[in-house]
């Protein structure tokens, strides 16, 4: 019998080298799991999430909302042990969903902050960057999350050889090992490549740090935090945001949703189709300000 502590580890690494998830994620799930685990060792006593039952995870759910959990959080805690059951049922060490019927809080409907577009464009022609390798490579990493909607995670992980300059594209390997191919503007492409011909470290990634070490999570949020706090009064300035503006842009531009699905490499429609409330409203700004609307005022 493989003890709980073995099958978390291997779920963990799972994740990390068949699922390509990043560190923050992974990070997530053990969190997730271990507070699992100590509930049900307090409650049930039982340790091995291979054994927990649906009553069980129903109370957990009703002593996360008695402790003020806000409902997506515990909606991220449920999915991470979904998944779990998912590796596990397929290692043939569960035969059973105990997730099956078990009723989650509502969660609200908020819509995806999105930096505007003519904030986006002062970003750009301000000269708000360094004229050093460091200021094209920051550069070059805000446009590439604005202009293609890559993950934070897909970024860190890009190598020189997925850059193609002759077809304009980059390769990205996004969530389930899955391959797109993500066209660039020749003026990005001519930012990574002063990036790479200027860097004084030798390195096999796009993009390194001040130091010539590979890119980590931090250092990404931090640069794009910095930069768009400079033109945005959003809260929250973060390289997701700018996945999100990427497609709200878009769309209001006219594109076509699944167009946009495959560029953002979402597996369905309904991930997408979240960003269309977002182009209702621009629509709705644009009718208010058409001659009509002035007319029979």
């Amino acid at each position: 019998m493989i003890s709980s502590s073995v099958v978390l580890n291997e779920f963990f690494d799972f994740l990390k080298k068949e699922k390509r998830v990043s560190i923050h994620t992974v990070r997530n799930y053990k969190s997730d799991l271990n507070q699992m685990t100590a509930f049900i060792a307090t409650h049930f006593e039982e340790e091995d999430l291979c054994n927990v039952k649906t009553d069980w995870i129903r109370s957990w759910v009703v002593e996360l909302m008695k402790q003020n959990k806000a409902p997506i959080s515990i909606h991220r805690k449920i999915s991470s042990y979904r998944t779990f059951t998912k590796y596990a049922r397929r290692k043939g060490l569960m035969d059973w969903n105990p997730v099956e019927g078990v009723v989650l809080p509502k969660l609200e409907k908020r819509l995806p902050n999105v930096v505007p577009e003519h904030s986006m464009s002062s970003l750009f022609k301000d000269d708000l960057f360094e004229d050093t390798w460091c200021g094209r490579r920051d550069k070059a990493i805000i446009s590439l999350f604005y202009e293609t909607g890559i993950r934070l995670s897909e970024l860190i992980n890009l190598r020189i050889q997925d850059l193609d300059e002759q077809r304009e594209t980059l390769k990205v390997i996004g969530k389930g090992s899955k391959e797109r191919q993500l066209p660039l503007l020749s003026g990005t492409i001519n930012l990574i490549q002063a990036h790479i011909n200027e860097r004084p470290f030798k390195a096999s990634t796009l993009f390194i740090t001040d130091r010539g070490k590979s890119l980590y999570s931090s250092f990404v949020y931090r640069k794009v935090n910095y930069y768009l706090r400079e033109v945005s009064t959003l809260q929250k300035c973060s390289p997701h945001v700018l996945r999100h503006t990427f497609a709200t842009h878009l769309l209001n531009r006219g594109a076509e949703l699944a167009a946009v699905k495959e560029l953002l490499g979402h597996s369905s429609l309904s991930s997408t189709q979240i960003y269309t409330h977002h182009t209702t409203d621009r629509l709705k700004e644009m009718h208010k300000a058409s001659p009509l609307d002035r007319r029979n005022k």
